[in-house]
C-alpha cells in the first residue's frame, strides 16, 4: 500500500492527519503455544508499512497460570513445641474428681518430630497428606509425689517422699509415641518471591504406638553432705499402647500454630484416672 504524498508532506510539517487503516492491514490475534512467559499469546497490531513489516508491534494478550497456584507439597514434616495438658474431656477443660494430684506445672512441655510427610492425592490448592512422626510428651507434677500402681492394679498417687520429708525438684510422667497422620490440607495465598502457596490449614486424623513410658523424680537427701537421685520407673504405669486423635495445623510459611486432642484416656480403661491429653503449640514445618 502506497503512502499519499500529502501525507508524508504533513508529517514532515508536524500536522495530525487522521488515516483510515485498511480492514486487511490489522492482522488477526496470533496464538502461540507457550512453554515460557517469553513465548505467550501476542496481538498484531498494524500501521504505516505494513506490507514491508515496518511500524509493527506487538503485545501480550494472555498469562500463564503462576507456578505459586500449584500444590507444591504438604506441610507435616519438621519440629513443634506443645504444651502437654490433661483435662476431664474436651468440654471440661479441667481435672476429674478425684484427680487433682494430676495439676500440672507450665513445664510440661512435649516435642514432635515428623520425620517425613508424602502427599496421597493433591490438585492445585488441595491435598491429602500422611507421614512419621515422634511423638514425646512429659506431664510434670505441682504435688510433692509420684505415681505408682496398687494391689488392686489402679494407678494412685505416691506420697512416700512427701512422707519422709522429702521435697522433690522434679516429679513427671514421660509418653513416647510413634505416629502416623493423615491430614486433608488447603493451601491459599499468593507469594512474589516463591512458587508456594505461603498459608495453609490442615486437619485430620493422628494414631499412635507407645514406644516408652515412665516416671521420673529427682531429689536430694537431706543434711549438708546428701546427694541428688533420679529415680525413674518403666513398668507398672497402665499406660494405653494405642491411640489415636485429631490434629490442626494453621500457618504461614514454615511457621504454624498446631494442636491435638485425644479423646481416649491416657491410662486403660478402669486402670487409672479418666484423663484426656490435649496439646497445643508452634511448630516448624517445612
Amino acid at each position: 500500500m502506497r503512502t499519499p504524498m500529502f501525507i508524508l508532506f504533513a508529517g514532515l510539517l508536524g500536522w495530525t492527519v487522521p488515516v483510515a487503516v485498511a480492514q486487511d492491514a490489522v492482522a488477526e490475534p496470533v496464538a502461540v503455544e507457550a512453554a515460557d512467559e517469553a513465548e505467550l499469546p501476542v496481538r498484531v497490531v498494524g500501521g504505516f508499512g505494513a506490507e514491508s513489516g515496518e511500524g509493527w508491534t506487538a503485545e501480550r494478550v494472555g498469562r500463564r497460570v503462576p507456578k505459586r497456584w500449584k500444590w507444591h507439597g504438604g506441610h507435616w514434616m519438621g519440629i513443634g513445641v506443645y504444651y502437654n495438658g490433661l483435662v476431664q474431656s474436651l468440654s471440661r477443660l479441667r481435672l476429674p474428681e478425684g484427680a487433682g494430684y494430676l495439676r500440672q506445672t507450665p513445664a510440661s512441655i512435649g516435642v514432635n518430630i515428623n520425620f517425613v510427610d508424602l502427599s496421597l492425592v493433591s490438585d492445585r490448592h488441595f491435598g491429602l497428606i500422611t507421614g512419621l512422626g515422634l511423638a514425646v510428651n512429659n506431664f510434670r507434677f505441682e504435688d510433692n509425689m509420684t505415681l505408682t500402681r496398687n494391689e488392686a492394679g489402679y494407678i494412685v498417687p505416691d506420697y512416700r517422699f512427701d512422707a519422709a520429708g522429702i521435697e522433690l525438684e522434679k516429679s513427671k510422667l514421660t509418653t513416647v509415641y510413634l505416629q502416623v497422620p493423615l491430614l486433608a490440607e488447603f493451601q491459599f495465598g499468593r507469594s512474589g518471591t516463591t512458587s508456594r502457596s505461603p498459608g495453609f490449614v490442615n486437619f485430620g486424623l493422628v494414631g499412635g504406638v507407645r514406644l516408652q513410658g515412665h516416671t521420673k523424680v529427682k531429689y536430694r537427701e537431706q543434711g549438708e553432705n546428701g546427694g541428688r537421685y533420679t529415680l525413674k520407673q518403666y513398668s507398672g504405669l497402665n499406660l494405653r499402647n494405642f491411640r489415636y486423635g485429631v490434629e490442626c495445623n494453621v500457618g504461614y510459611r514454615w511457621v504454624a500454630l498446631s494442636a491435638r486432642y485425644y479423646p481416649q484416656s491416657l491410662f486403660v480403661k478402669d486402670r487409672g484416672p479418666e484423663v484426656q491429653q490435649v496439646d497445643i503449640g508452634l511448630s516448624l514445618l517445612f
